[in-house]
């Protein structure tokens, strides 16, 4: 199932996930779609930039990534961020992680794309985390917006930890490669850890033993039908 699609986040939820990560990038007319990368090559297997596209343009391709799936997917359409609301409207219990990505961030502005995401988030403030590398961008998100934040690590160090609870997110999002080992160099704030990307059922309950509250996996259907990770997911 193609990743960042309203076919697969569907898929995901009726399996029994209960957060969704999505990401977004800004059409040339400053729509916010589900798209990961700023070139259209993988997910739509057509080359050319993203961001320079109108909606109108980008309602054109597909979200089938086709060097993965061939043709199966060819129909796939690339969804906007008002559409995966549809979604979310009907499950009202689901959190999910809506990732600002840098490439629209520089492109159009952090203001201007925080505040697109934001408006169409507007009704789902109590599901909705905006989450980035870009620590400033959410940090706008916070202050103006009051919207709540997750901040994705971009590396391990005292800086950012310093930065983090200078920020206080509601979220700490960090990569399973470098998080530490001991877990007395986990740093203890008001987030919650979520860890990606996990896809391993022994590894997952290794993590929340050690204090992570959340994992980020690919393989949610397998993941689940571990007994302690579906009581988890059940449990919220």
């Amino acid at each position: 199932m193609p990743g960042n699609t309203l076919i697969g986040f569907e898929a995901a939820l009726q399996a029994g996930a209960r957060y969704l990560e999505l990401d977004i990038q800004l059409t040339a007319d400053g729509v916010p779609v589900l798209y990961h990368d700023d070139n259209t090559l993988r997910m739509s297997g057509i080359a050319g930039g993203l961001l320079t596209r109108s909606l109108a343009e980008v309602k054109k391709l597909r979200a089938s990534f086709p060097s993965r799936f061939g043709d199966h997917f060819k129909d796939n359409p690339i969804a906007s961020l008002f559409e995966f609301c549809e979604l979310l409207a009907v499950w009202p219990k689901v959190t999910v992680f809506v990732e600002l990505k840098r490439a629209s961030l520089n492109h159009f502005g952090r203001a201007n794309m925080v505040d697109a995401v934001v408006k169409i988030l507007s009704a789902f403030r109590n599901q909705a985390v905006c989450i980035s590398f870009d620590a400033a961008a959410i940090e706008y998100a916070q202050s103006t917006h009051g919207a709540s934040i997750g901040w994705v690590l971009p590396e391990w160090s005292a800086e950012n930890q310093a930065r983090a609870e200078a920020l206080a997110p509601h979220f700490l999002f960090c990569d399973m490669d470098i998080l530490p080992q001991d877990d007395h160099h986990i740093w203890r704030g008001p987030w919650q850890w979520a860890v990606y990307v996990v896809d391993d059922p022994d590894q997952a309950l290794a993590l929340f033993k050690r204090g992570i509250d959340l994992v980020e996996t690919d393989r949610i259907v397998d993941m689940l039908r571990h007994p302690l990770l579906a009581e988890r997911a059940h449990h919220g």
